[in-house]
């Protein structure tokens, strides 16, 4: 049996993690994700928010980077307040796998003329979005379920797709968009560092 001391603490150190989880997602910003990410996953918040902003409108960026880096700061907070289950960590490490290979598929429809293909990118974003789900759904209010669902609709949006990975109708001489080629450096750069002797150089990106 746990005694009255020990409930309270327990209580007291449930009720602290449920602050801190409310005051980091009031404070969630750009510039704050950047305590809890490193730079490089900085640059990729802030070209797709550039991206974004083009593509949709200044106010829909805003809420998705907003919604990212919730998300971002929540799992954290789960994963070094040890409220993760064992499998809930492998389930983690699962996750971030598949988001390592999303970042060099992208890399990929940057890197080979003409091998995008919408449905293998949908399906790894779906992947991910449903490990989050799976992970954060015993610990998170239903709240962070539909900021999670919110995220991954917009991002595997046909449309949205299209418009960061085909190119302009206008320039015949293009094979993927001018987005295209600001974001997938950044991610390669996060992928394989700057080393040129492991990160592939792009041949085709006009």
């Amino acid at each position: 049996m746990v005694d009255e001391n020990g409930a309270s603490c327990v209580k007291s150190h449930s009720l602290g993690i449920r602050i801190q989880k409310k005051i980091l997602g009031k404070m969630a910003s750009r510039s704050v994700a950047r305590h809890f990410i490193d730079d490089d996953a900085g640059k990729i918040l802030d070209a797709l928010y550039a991206f974004l902003k083009e593509a949709k409108s200044e106010v829909e960026a805003k809420k998705l980077i907003k919604c990212i880096i919730k998300i971002i700061i929540k799992l954290g907070i789960l994963y070094s307040n040890e409220k993760l289950s064992p499998n809930e960590k492998q389930l983690l490490k699962q996750m971030i796998r598949n988001f390592s290979k999303l970042i060099m598929t992208l890399v990929t429809f940057w890197e080979v003329a003409f091998s995008y293909d919408e449905q293998h990118l949908v399906t790894q974003l779906r992947a991910v979005e449903n490990t989050i789900i799976t992970i954060i759904t015993p610990h998170l209010t239903s709240k962070s379920e539909r900021r999670v669902r919110f995220v991954f609709t917009t991002m595997t949006d046909s449309v949205l797709l299209g418009t960061l990975f085909r190119p302009p109708p206008e320039d015949a001489t293009r094979f993927h968009s001018p987005y295209l080629d600001v974001l997938a450096p950044i991610l390669r750069d996060y992928v394989f560092g700057k080393d040129p002797e492991t990160a592939p150089s792009n041949t085709n990106n006009t």
